[in-house]
């Protein structure tokens, strides 16, 4: 199979969340190792956590302490509330009051995401846990009605997924291993913090760089799980497993066919897909003889009729057991290991599984779950419920009670049914194992005579005629009762459905309403930012003139400072000059001031001497010497 990359694995994260998460665990710990970190994204979050942990554990530690430390772990991530259903550990296949308990839960939490452990998980609980909460979304239409809107996510513990979503954990990864440590019975044992820190960072790699822990999940919307059967689960979450099973009972499949060459082909590929190791018969009822390899051929050069068809298998083969598949019909993958498992050991006359019914027409397909009754006797004798493609017997009781009666063409099948039930009860298998497919203008002598028509009201009336005598007179009034109780509980369901349908609707209405008017503020909101953006670019032109402005300022702010600088400096020397002519100043002042006195006092001696007689005596001395 080739696929887009991008198909392969997410690479981008996924935001996984419920308004109501149910997380269903095998064992105590499971809860943390497999989806610890959705579990404590949700509780960060305030939105409500209910774990279902359905087996003690008592094979790897006492019960009791298992719980204990499931408690303390789960209020390490938050206040999530727990339910311990304390089924055997390792024998949770075996489990019969598990759908039941189950299906409890369910309705009672009405969750809209729910995580379930993987059909790929090896340890037996786990499978067995994963393929229970599938089957009985498969069975249970009121249960499929309650929980319509939910989504499921399959998650990974022991064994790797081909994921749809990865779930980014990092903010609250170390919170997860935290809890996973608090699991100490365990820790001794294995170090399953590490296989999940791996495991988480493993998932991370596809992812943007900054998701350094992812939880892998494989997630469908519940009413797909309606028709889906768990081969088809499996194979689209990686690589077809390989289940341990017991010996293989001895099983002989019988195909009819004519002049339908290709349908034929996918009905012998899908019996060899289911990889039993059964013996398949070809009766080719008077069309061109086919090519098939490795088959055992039974060629009718001139059609002798569907029943002599269908007992010219049953005598060719070889086996103990014999299954029935028409060339317009298939096997799941998982239809004949089911069967066997559920004849081993069995006392019982047949036994059945589901059947989707599909309707083809060109390339539409449309599947409808409308095969799934449990063994009711009178029921068998008023309607066929049991679509022969279900059916596993055994070759002797089919020889013994005379095969298909070669009188009937049509509801053949059901005559034998009939018959066969009188040697014991049927066991129902309640899974979806096979496919009843009706194909326009394939020549199918059903498609060509629908319930209501001539031919079918006439081949109706063949069997009920035949079988009159175990009909009685309260077999009618019986079945008509049950089927109007069934009936009633189906209308009063259906009248729930559509009320709460109504409620749906109504919130939907006023979602929506609630929705206009977010989109009506969202959109003046970003009016309003828009408007807002511009101003802010406005003021950033405006801002940058000014920061211009502002440079330019500061440009000649500096050229300032630089003159002041040179002025300081040019005064600081005047400065000093100053001081130097002051104190010269001071000096010469000082100078002045001493010859002043000093003339002072050289006038005043002259001005004594000039008064003294002796100054007269000589200048008269001085004047006669012609002086």
């Amino acid at each position: 199979m080739t696929i887009r990359e991008a198909e392969a694995i997410p690479f981008e994260p996924q935001d996984l969340r419920g308004g109501r998460l149910l997380v269903l665990a095998p064992h105590p710990d499971d809860e943390v190792i497999g989806c610890g970190g959705l579990v404590a994204l949700h509780l960060r979050e305030g939105r409500p956590v209910h774990v279902v942990v359905a087996t003690d554990g008592a094979q790897a530690g006492d019960g009791a302490q298992r719980e204990a430390e499931s408690r303390t772990a789960l209020a390490l991530l938050g206040d999530a509330t727990i339910e311990f259903l304390r089924f055997p550990d390792r024998e949770l296949e075996n489990a019969a009051e598990l759908d039941a308990r189950l299906a409890a839960v369910l309705r009672q939490q009405k969750p809209d995401l729910i995580a379930v452990p993987s059909p790929l998980e090896i340890h037996p609980d786990h499978i067995a846990l994963s393929r229970a909460f599938c089957d009985l979304i498969a069975r249970d239409p009121s249960l499929f009605a309650d929980l319509a809107v939910a989504h499921v996510a399959f998650y990974e513990v022991s064994a790797p997924i081909r994921p749809n979503a990865l779930v980014d954990i990092t903010a609250v990864a170390e919170t997860k291993y935290t809890a996973i440590d608090a699991h100490a019975s365990q820790a001794a044992i294995r170090n399953y913090t590490s296989y999940a820190r791996g495991l988480n960072v493993w998932r991370a790699m596809t992812l943007p760089t900054e998701v350094a822990f992812a939880e892998a999940y494989w997630t469908t919307q519940l009413p797909l799980l309606r028709t889906t059967p768990f081969s088809a689960l499996r194979e689209a979450m990686g690589p077809q497993r390989i289940d341990v099973v017991h010996e293989p009972l001895p099983v002989s499949v019988v195909v009819r066919t004519k002049d339908r060459l290709a349908l034929l082909a996918e009905a012998v590929a899908s019996i060899r897909a289911t990889g039993y190791p059964a013996e398949i018969v070809v009766v080719n009822d008077g069309g061109t003889r086919p090519d098939v390899q490795d088959v055992t051929l039974i060629q009718h050069d001139a059609s002798l009729g569907r029943s002599e068809a269908a007992n010219a298998g049953v005598r060719a083969a070889k086996n103990v057991y014999v299954a029935f598949l028409d060339d317009d019909d298939l096997f799941y993958p998982e239809h004949l290991s089911t069967l066997s498992n559920a004849a081993r050991g069995s006392s019982a006359a047949a036994w059945y599984s589901d059947a989707v019914s599909a309707f083809i027409e060109g390339e539409s397909r449309q599947l409808m779950r409308i095969y799934a009754r449990d063994f009711d006797r009178e029921l068998l004798l008023v309607d066929n419920y049991i679509p022969l493609p279900t059916l596993l017997f055994r070759r002797a009781d089919f020889l013994d009670v005379g095969g298909f009666d070669p009188a009937f063409d049509l509801f053949e099948d059901w005559d034998f049914l009939i018959r066969l039930a009188q040697r014991g009860d049927f066991i129902r298998v309640p899974r979806i194992t096979c496919e009843v497919r009706q194909i326009k203008n394939s020549g199918s002598i059903v498609a060509a005579n629908p319930e209501g028509s001539p031919a079918f009201r006439k081949a109706q009336l063949q069997v009920w005629r035949k079988h009159a005598a175990l009909m009685g007179e309260n077999v009618f009034a019986n079945v008509f009762e049950s089927e109007k109780r069934r009936t009633v509980a189906i209308e009063g369901e259906l009248v729930e459905a559509r009320g709460a349908r109504s409620r749906t609707e109504l919130e939907v209405a006023r979602l929506e309403r609630d929705k206009q008017s977010l989109i009506a503020q969202i959109g003046a909101l970003s009016e309003r930012i828009n408007e807002t953006m511009m101003r802010i670019s406005h003021l950033e032109g405006a801002n940058a003139e000014i920061r211009g402005a502002l440079d330019g300022a500061n440009h000649e702010r500096y050229a300032a400072i630089a003159r002041i600088s040179e002025v300081e400096k040019a005064f600081a020397v005047n400065e000093a000059a100053r001081n130097d002519i002051q104190r010269a100043m001071t000096e010469t002042e000082r100078t002045n001031q001493a010859l002043y006195a000093e003339v002072a006092r050289l006038q005043s001696l002259l001005d004594t001497i000039f008064k003294s007689r002796t100054w007269k005596l000589h200048s008269i001395v001085e004047r006669v010497k012609g002086r």
